[in-house]
């Protein structure tokens, strides 16, 4: 039992990977697509196109602290990520069980806690991935009927820090940061072709003279192609 579930969570993880975006996003002005602004976005991606049924998962989101300070960060103020649907899309939650959360802190960030102080703390400078997707966790883009190019859906990031002082004290005014990622509508799959309804022969007699002759002929080129 258990060699099976290891090999069921092996083709799991392959599943999300193989249909999953794990590279970095490409960052873009905020500016670029009005969806950021009314998200109030601080930094903004692109996350390409999607189409229906597509998953992305595998996710992550970096903290960056490029200041000449220390930054701390207190779990019990985090919010974990979301996805807003866009232009009449519906995205899901798909996650391997009920009994796992969608979300984990990394165990990068957990080697930045201070059992004394009781926050993570990011030296000035440094950077680190601190949140993470659990394995075969990802968001589904259930249903998309927007056009192509249309924004779908926006992967909202959100992260409060709080700058330290040269005392060790970290400021009561809390830095909020939030990166999205914006997914546009791909090109929709071909639709199947329906054949038509075959026509009937009209009821007049020169009519069925005409059907008869397009049976033979009909049946004389099948004759011939199979020569």
């Amino acid at each position: 039992m258990k060699n099976i579930k290891k090999i069921f969570s092996v083709m799991l993880l392959a599943m999300y990977m193989s249909t999953s975006t794990y590279a970095a996003y490409e960052e873009v002005s905020c500016d670029s697509n009005p969806a950021y602004g009314a998200q109030s976005c601080s930094q903004c991606f692109t996350g390409g196109e999607v189409a229906q049924g597509d998953n992305k998962g595998l996710l992550t989101d970096v903290w960056e602290n490029y200041t000449e300070s220390d930054h701390v960060l207190f779990k019990e103020e985090q919010e974990m990520p979301q996805i807003v649907s866009l232009g009449g899309a519906s995205w899901a939650e798909v996650k391997a069980s009920d009994s796992v959360d969608f979300w984990m802190y990394t165990e990068d960030l957990d080697n930045l806690y201070e059992e004394d102080a009781l926050w993570n703390v990011l030296p000035a400078g440094e950077t680190v991935t601190w949140i993470e997707s659990t394995v075969g966790s990802a968001y589904q883009l259930e249903s998309n009927p927007a056009p192509k190019g249309d924004n779908v859906g926006m992967i909202l990031y959100d992260i409060v820090t709080h700058e330290v002082d040269a005392d060790g004290i970290p400021a009561t005014q809390a830095d909020e940061h939030r990166e999205c990622v914006l997914f546009t509508s791909g090109t929709p799959g071909e639709t199947p072709v329906v054949p038509e309804t075959p026509r009937l022969p009209e009821t007049g007699p020169e009519h069925l003279i005409l059907a008869l002759v397009a049976l033979m002929l009909g049946f004389g080129f099948l004759k011939f192609r199979n020569k």
